[in-house]
């Protein structure tokens, strides 16, 4: 395709270059899967229709490739400019329950599905048929296709067997005289019809010549598609001749379909019933000679075929394996050479199936042949070969998710392997397997017994005075560095200091979240040793996590900013993006807000969720779409389209089953969507009949903190109340549930939502100052007001000054200085609309319209209201613009 690496950029071009890891391994399938997805959405975005056909009932299909399809069509769902010009089908057999899952794919108002039970031909649809096929009236016809359908049942193939039975044995034949087909009515019942699909096919193949039979034996041998340049190279196998003559004659019979050089079974069925002509136990040394004698031609194979002609033999070799490879073969005899050769065969092919297409299901199936083929006492003799085949297929269990069998193989790999560097291989798998499956103290033990072993152990407690200690001694070592050292600093060269970064590279930035002191006893950690040892890749993730861990725990945002820039800078002198979410989610979603306009940061974190999408972090694209829509909602982004983003995240996170990955992070983003759904004024029982409805949602955080006394779940809770509750001017509550949010936070703004929950209480508490007279409220305000002064004038005057000025105002309002309100009013108002808060832009509006009108200005206050009714309904929230009227 002319181009396409502008579209999906540069792949890896060295063939060489295998991947390793159990996570990259992962990164790399789910890289592969978002490439296609992209390619598919920019044809369909264009205008260019596109059709889908997806046969459940044939031999490729299976769960992988199912769970696939379902990936691609909800990327596909979420795009409306796509989604109008996709149609799928998708074929399913009778005893298929349901097929694709389509709840998790799309809601039923954003795509039109539709259900279509195809059965067995009714008389009338046979007769109809039958009327068509004989080019005869259906009057003619239909003593004929009643006889039919009592002896096929209406089964299609029963139906074209029977009629070329009867045309084959002359009860069905053309009169040239009448021009026109004729039959007897009274014969016809009497030709017999087997009582199975099998029966019918086995009596077909019995009347073919014996050569043509043997070749179809030998074609079946390859499954349901034969390469005619492959076939003809077994030319005088086992005395079978005229190889292609033979498969047209298959063609000519209706056994065999041909589109150029390929012939295709024209049914599965058909395909099996061949390939069981062949007793059980001699299929095993068929296949084993079949793969052989394509090895031993292959020098007069065409070079277009070569490739496929080793990947079809090695099939066949495997195949000589009972069971699938899971067991050594009693029945076939092979040296100790024999199996080394193939073993190894197998090794190169499961790799080349992960480096050339990401296909884990093939590698899996190589390499378990691979170590089937293995020779007895092969741990001594052929220990490289053998550690191989068993850390690749480790690999390949972690991307299939089979994790109980990963948990097996590992822990009894682990029992062979015979030095240290081979053991930090399977501790990875083991890792990434742990925190992929949601068991994180597990993993965070096996980070820890990996690090002792390497020698970079971790404090054995881990409280926040320990935290506190060594962050403050880490940001004086930290401070005085710059970008510009950071662009020359030595590189590291030591390879167990760069083991250990890996292993703490690898811990996701959930845990960030999950557990905060543990996270920033690592980001220490990796930021020591990078001092120490040099830079490396994960380098950049270890100086925003520093500064993420000095932002939060020491209040020091300025230096957590000059940290975050320094991760910024090492990220962009090593470039790899496998990191880019590791390093942006901490940087743009906490770090650089306090300095640089929110829009910029949510910018910063779109493009770090693309270019991890396109590293394939599926895991970390998750969570970092959850605080870009945070991001954005502070921002006013426009409701309308929030809610969708937010829904789709709901329904990726749901059918990745990351609900149980995440705990409450799942649910987090179910209540960022309810609030969202209460700022818009929907109702919540469309949710609610995808997902769980808003109070079952609340349930299951409360249920997690209480599991976890994780605080962020708990403070999260608050916040979404908190939402609800400024959203319906019920202030008191907002306030209360304020009070409990700050208990959680120390009141601070170190995360997105501080920022809603300390501007949106400072106007409650002024409200509640000016209405109630309630001791403390001023206070709270002033409190609140003076956060944003300094924000405005130390850090970022962009995203603070109107939240200053507008809280400035309310307190002018509240102390009775009315002039200064009014200038202050309008000048917050002026400032969220140079900063394009939309949403604020209309807050001030609104306040400064019920000020007016409380003091004396109606006209003036209701036209005021107006402005804040049509911004509000700009940016989305379409019920507090209906509240604007009821306050004219």
């Amino acid at each position: 395709i002319p181009s396409l690496n502008r579209l999906v950029g540069n792949e890896i071009t060295d063939k060489s270059k295998i991947v390793r890891t159990g996570e990259e391994s992962a990164m790399y399938e789910q890289r592969i899967e978002y490439l296609l997805c992209v390619l598919l959405d920019a044809i369909l975005s264009v205008g260019r229709p596109m059709l889908l056909l997806y046969d459940v009932t044939t031999q490729w299909s299976g769960v992988v490739r199912s769970q696939f399809i379902e990936k691609l069509l909800k990327h596909i769902a979420d795009r409306a400019s796509s989604r109008e010009n996709l149609l799928f089908i998708q074929c399913c057999g009778k005893k298929r329950v349901e097929g694709l899952n389509t709840s998790t794919i799309a809601s039923p108002d954003s795509v039109n599905i539709s259900r279509i039970d195809i059965g067995e031909f009714s008389k009338p649809s046979l007769n109809d048929a039958i009327s068509h096929a004989l080019r005869l009236p259906p009057r003619v016809t239909a003593p004929l296709s009643e006889i039919i359908h009592i002896k096929t049942m209406g089964n299609i193939m029963f139906v074209i067997e029977f009629m070329k039975s009867l045309e084959k044995s002359k009860m069905l034949t053309y009169n040239l005289s009448e021009r026109q087909w004729v039959w007897d009515i009274d014969i016809v019942p009497l030709q017999r019809i087997s009582d199975s699909v099998a029966g019918l096919l086995m009596s077909k193949l019995l009347n073919l010549d014996k050569n043509v039979l043997d070749c179809l034996i030998m074609a079946s041998c390859f499954g349901y598609q034969i390469n005619m340049p492959i076939m003809e190279l077994l030319e005088g196998f086992r005395g079978v001749t005229h190889v292609g003559a033979n498969l047209d004659i298959g063609v000519e019979e209706g056994i065999l379909e041909k589109a150029g050089p390929l012939y295709m079974f024209s049914h599965n069925s058909l395909q099996q019933t061949v390939y069981e002509i062949t007793p059980q136990n001699n299929r095993n040394q068929l296949h084993l000679d079949i793969g052989s004698a394509l090895i031993s031609k292959s020098a007069c194979a065409p070079q277009e075929v070569i490739e496929e002609l080793f990947s079809v033999a090695l099939s066949h070799i495997n195949r000589s394996l009972p069971s699938g490879g899971s067991s050594k073969s009693n029945e076939i005899n092979l040296s100790p050479s024999q199996r080394g050769v193939f073993a190894k065969l197998n090794l190169k092919a499961g790799q080349k199936a992960i480096s050339n297409s990401a296909d884990f299901a093939l590698a899996k199936f190589h390499l378990n042949a691979g170590m089937a083929f293995l020779p007895e006492q092969f741990w001594q003799s052929q220990y490289d070969l053998a550690f191989n085949l068993h850390i690749e297929y480790a690999n390949a269990l972690l991307v299939q998710r089979e994790y109980e069998e990963l948990d097996t193989h590992c822990k009894a790999l682990l029992l062979k392997a015979s030095c240290i560097e081979d053991q930090i291989k399977i501790h990875e798998l083991l890792i990434a397997y742990l925190f992929r499956s949601g068991k994180f103290p597990e993993a965070l033990e096996h980070v820890r017994s990996v690090l002792d072993t390497l020698g970079f152990p971790l404090p054995t407690s881990v409280d926040k005075d320990t935290v506190r200690a060594v962050l403050e001694a880490l940001r004086n070592a930290a401070s005085g560095f710059t970008p510009e050292q950071m662009r020359t600093f030595p590189l590291m060269t030591e390879d167990v200091p760069k083991q250990a970064m890996k292993i703490m590279g690898s811990v996701p930035i959930l845990l960030t979240f999950s557990s905060p002191t543990f996270a920033a006893m690592i980001a220490c950690q990796m930021t020591q040793l990078s001092i120490q040892h040099g830079l490396c890749a994960e380098s950049a993730v270890a100086f925003g996590n520093l500064g993420f861990a000095i932002n939060s725990v020491l209040k020091d945002y300025h230096c957590g900013y000059a940290m975050g820039m320094l991760g910024l800078t090492i990220f962009q002198r090593f470039k790899s993006n496998t990191l880019i979410l590791k390093t942006y989610l901490p940087i743009f979603g906490f770090l650089k807000s306090w300095k640089e306009p929110l829009q910029s940061c949510s910018e910063g974190l779109s493009y770090a969720v693309h270019e991890g999408s396109l590293a394939g972090d599926r895991g970390s694209v998750a969570l970092a779409k959850t605080v870009l829509n945070r991001h954005l909602l502070v921002n006013g982004c426009k409701l309308s389209e929030l809610r969708m983003k937010q829904e789709s995240l709901c329904r990726e996170m749901m059918y990745n089953k990351q609900e149980k990955k995440f705990g409450a992070f799942f649910y987090q983003s179910l209540g960022d969507l309810y609030a969202i759904l209460t700022l818009i004024g929907e109702p919540d029982d469309h949710i609610a009949s995808i997902f769980i409805s808003r109070e079952e949602c609340e349930k299951a955080m409360l249920e997690n903190y209480s599991s976890t006394k994780n605080a962020s779940i708990l403070q999260l809770f608050y916040y979404h109340r908190f939402i609800q509750s400024f959203a319906a001017r019920d202030y008191n509550a907002a306030l209360k549930y304020c009070e409990e949010y700050d208990k959680l936070g120390d009141g601070i703004i170190a995360r997105i939502t501080d920022i809603a929950v300390v501007f949106f209480s400072g106007v409650t508490a002024s409200i509640l100052a000016r209405k109630t007279k309630q001791d403390g409220m001023f206070e709270i305000a002033e409190h609140r007001r003076m956060s944003f002064q300094m924000w405005a004038d130390h850090g970022s005057k962009w995203n603070a000054e109107n939240k200053a000025l507008l809280l400035q105002a309310e307190k002018y309002y509240t102390t009775g200085n009315l002039d200064e309100a009014k200038a202050s009013y309008e000048a917050s108002i002026k400032s969220a609309r140079e900063h394009k808060f939309i949403h604020e832009e209309a807050l001030g509006y609104e306040l400064y319209g019920i000020f007016r009108i409380e003091t004396g200005h109606q006209e003036n206050g209701k036209d005021l209201l107006k402005t804040a009714q049509s911004l509000y309904a700009e940016w989305g929230a379409l019920k507090k613009a209906s509240e604007m009227l009821q306050l004219m």
